[in-house]
């Protein structure tokens, strides 16, 4: 809160100095074809900053907080020829552009916004401009679910985790400003400790082709990337504040920003944001202890020197308190089995901001320094970053033990990136790079429980190739990587026995990549990677009462019977391995934009969490599940439709279908998302006077029931075979649910917002309402669905100052 305080300090000061800044200037316009039709998605680049942007639906774009100079603008559309023009810019202009076809593209060079840490021969989505601004005020995990192909898997209301084409946690890379997150990601309830509301874009990453990154991107990379340090002198920045009526919660961030006119290359960045949430409500009761509150704070410094070299030093802290639903806590079987079966959770009381046990707090620190030096055709990096990781979750403990958390964790991690790229010409582009990663995961005393899972240590190292080629109308890229992973591993069992361990990994990951361009307006990309992950410690050797996730759970070491801890040379491990291709088809004419992704990915050895029961410890009664090892396929189809139907409206509709399977037995998988559908339409006028850029949003998300759900055995089932001395998974081991999928459901919503002009300032204004028809409904891959409704209505009201 000090750094806050400080923050806004200095925000209040910089308003007055801005109102002499000399980079307050804005460039808006529109694209068009040689016969005046929009082009939705062409990229507008100032050549001399290296950032730019992208047209929205109606073909029209917006450059902000430039300062008076003589600019070039690169204008680029697939199928078009480059424009580049001098644009002299004295006052705030409107500008129209006209791009003529190209119907050669030989030696074509298309300039495309600036999206770090991806390349062309990458099935990837991206969420920025309008897109994102739509999504501020949630988490990381919530925000991603906007984009076709990504969904979440949950904790209640507050707690996402992004699944890209059916796999998450751990087969899910993220990359927080360059730097590869590492928390404690084993945990289904453990959300990304990620503030979204710096990012300038999200790019997901949807195959397993980005090697560079290191082991585990099974499933695909998410990247949020900032925007670029400011170049020309002057202070900016904008503050953003938001209300939500479901938690009657708060938001307010600001950010400053600025470069030094007396120093030509210093350029800097801060950043602060605080929320606050009571408990969130369904549409028929009150989610009792759901609340909760967030601080975070950034701050960056950096020189360039134009593109030949450079530094910059980022720090950011993130701190949350998160309330887990105290219905999920039970005592005793029948406790269980009357809060699966109730229609009101247990303990349901009246609203309150009061976050109690059971909860989580969590604080993350990344501190990173990068630099970066280009001499001809060669471009040397490096960076560097430190992360510190905080952990506890609180149970419900009586007496003295309320306040001491029953999981206590410090995780450290160290990371080492350098990479070197040549580039002899734009056809021709190799990379190497080397990774280094030391990390050390240490339980805190004083929890007065057996750790849920041991402390560890974690040496890893990998080299990549990276090869790319443009070769006519082709973009081709290639790359091969090798890793090494050291562990050492030491614990106590449920005896209170010591036990240690140390065992090593080594694998290779290779991957192939192509774009095709197809006529004049689409593209063919297709992907084939292979992958492989060694297992973390928590999934070998997690024992007991996980109450955040509402369940007990044993690690793959721990024995079936008497759950003593094996010695990892005992057991038939072997490393998860995936082999993920990737297909997708573009289209864009001149009033529709079609994408179509098609997919499938194979992992050998898929190590996951399968419910085999319930049982009954000191701290109460839970389902517990047991890691396990099998073949896994996840099959699926992404597609995108953008319309234009006039000069002002627009549609757009997005589906995502995938088919996971349990290969070695046949069967289906718990939490799997279901297959759905969104459909939107939009219409946009660009206002007149002191108003720019209204719209409206309507639309609807229909979500289908899960089919290929598993078996449901019931609480009662277990209780009654128990009773009768009965096995009921000794002939029938295919995995099983406590409860049926929850049904289909259809959610309606709409937004509408405008731009108000102040000078050369401006106001955002956007009210949106999810969930409008305030629909009773359960989410699947939400693992307190067993005991409650998702949350009901949602009005946001947000304002966000630009100066």
């Amino acid at each position: 809160m000090k750094a806050l305080h400080s923050i806004f300090l200095l925000l209040i000061s910089s308003l007055a100095f801005s109102q002499s800044a000399p980079c307050q200037l804005s460039l808006k316009g529109k694209v068009l074809d040689d016969q005046g039709i929009t082009l939705p998605g062409a990229s507008v680049i100032i050549v001399e900053l290296g950032r730019g942007t992208s047209t929205n639906q109606s073909g029209e774009f917006l450059l902000e907080s430039l300062c008076e100079n003589t600019y070039t603008l690169s204008v680029s559309f697939l199928g078009y020829k480059t424009l580049v023009q001098k644009v002299k810019l004295k006052k705030s202009e409107n500008i129209f552009f006209q791009l003529s076809p190209d119907e050669t593209m030989l030696s074509e060079i298309v300039v495309q916004d600036h999206y770090d840490h991806i390349s062309e021969s990458q099935t990837t989505a991206i969420l920025s401009g309008s897109n994102l601004d739509a999504t501020r005020g949630k988490t990381l995990g919530a925000a991603l679910r906007s984009i076709t192909g990504v969904n979440t898997i949950q904790s209640g209301p507050a707690i996402f985790k992004p699944v890209i084409h059916g796999v998450h946690s751990q087969r899910i890379l993220i990359l927080n400003n360059g730097v590869r997150h590492e928390g404690q990601q084993w945990g289904a309830e453990h959300a990304p400790e990620i503030d979204p509301l710096l990012a300038s874009n999200i790019v997901v990453v949807k195959d397993a082709s980005a090697i560079k990154y290191g082991t585990d991107a099974l499933g695909g990379v998410v990247i949020v990337n900032p925007a670029d340090l400011p170049i020309t002198p002057g202070i900016g920045g904008t503050i953003h504040s938001i209300v939500q009526s479901n938690g009657r919660s708060g938001i307010l961030a600001a950010v400053v920003e600025g470069a030094s006119e007396k120093l030509p290359g210093f350029n800097w960045r801060t950043h602060g944001s605080y929320k606050r949430s009571g408990d969130f409500n369904t549409p028929d009761y009150s989610l009792t202890n759901t609340g909760f509150s967030e601080s975070n704070f950034s701050a960056a410094f950096g020189y360039h020197k134009n593109e030949a070299s450079g530094f910059e030093i980022f720090y950011s802290h993130f701190g949350t308190e998160l309330g887990i639903l105290k219905g999920s806590s039970v005592s005793s079987e029948e406790d269980l089995q009357n809060a699966y079966e109730s229609p009101v959770p247990q303990y349901t009381s009246n609203f309150s901001y009061d976050i109690a046990a059971p909860k989580q707090t969590v604080k993350h620190d990344l501190i990173k320094a990068t630099s970066h030096f280009h001499r001809g055709a060669n471009t040397y990096s490096l960076q560097y970053a430190f992360q510190l990781n905080q952990r506890k979750e609180f149970d419900l403990r009586r007496g003295t033990l309320s306040e001491t958390p029953s999981i206590d964790l410090t995780m450290m991690t160290h990371t080492l990136d350098a990479e070197w790229e040549y580039e002899p010409s734009e056809n021709n582009i190799r990379c190497i790079g080397i990774n280094g990663l030391m990390q050390s995961n240490d339980n805190n005393p004083g929890t007065q429980r057996i750790p849920f899972i041991p402390n560890f240590s974690n040496y890893s190292g990998g080299l990549y190739f990276i090869q790319k080629v443009n070769w006519k109308q082709w973009k081709l890229e290639g790359g091969v990587r090798t890793d090494y992973r050291y562990y050492t591993v030491a614990g106590r069992d449920y005896l209170n026995q010591v036990y240690k361990d140390q065992f090593d990994f080594s694998n290779v990951s290779a991957t192939l990549g192509a774009t095709h361009k197809v006529k004049k307006n689409g593209f063919f990309t297709t992907g084939l990677s292979t992958a492989w992950r060694p297992p973390h410690v928590a999934e070998l050797y997690s024992q007991g009462t996980h109450q955040s996730a509402a369940a007990i759970e044993f690690g793959l070491l721990l024995d079936e019977s008497t759950n003593e801890v094996r010695e990892f040379s005992t057991v038939d491990f072997k490393n998860e391995k995936a082999l993920k291709w990737v297909n997708t088809y573009g289209l864009t004419t001149r009033n529709t934009q079609v994408e179509l992704s098609a997919y499938v990915n194979y992992i050998f050895n898929y190590l996951h969490l399968r419910p085999e029961g319930i049982t009954q410890d000191v701290r109460g009664t839970y389902p517990y599940f047991r890691y396990r090892q099998t073949d896994a396929s996840f099959v699926g189809v992404d597609m995108l439709l953008n319309q234009t139907l006039s000069r002002y409206l627009s549609a757009r509709a997005k589906v995502s279908l995938l088919a996971a399977t349990d290969v070695s037995n046949d069967y289906y998988f718990i939490y799997m998302p279901s297959n759905r559908m969104d459909v939107m339409m939009r219409y946009e006028h660009p206002l007149q006077g002191v108003l720019a850029n209204g719209f409206i949003e309507m639309g609807v998300n229909y979500v289908a029931k899960q089919n290929r759900a598993p078996r449901v055995v019931s609480i009662e089932e277990i209780e009654d075979a128990k009773a009768q001395g009965i096995n009921l998974f000794e002939t029938d081991n295919r995995m099983f649910d406590f409860v049926e999928a929850p049904d289909a459901y259809m959610l309606a919503y709409v937004t509408l917002g405008s731009t108000v002009k102040l000078g050369e300032k401006k106001l955002d204004v956007r009210i949106s309402c999810d969930n409008l028809l305030n629909t009773s409904y359960r989410e699947y891959t939400n693992r307190l669905r067993y005991f409650s409704d998702e949350v009901g209505r949602n009005v946001s009201f947000s304002l966000k100052y630009s100066f």
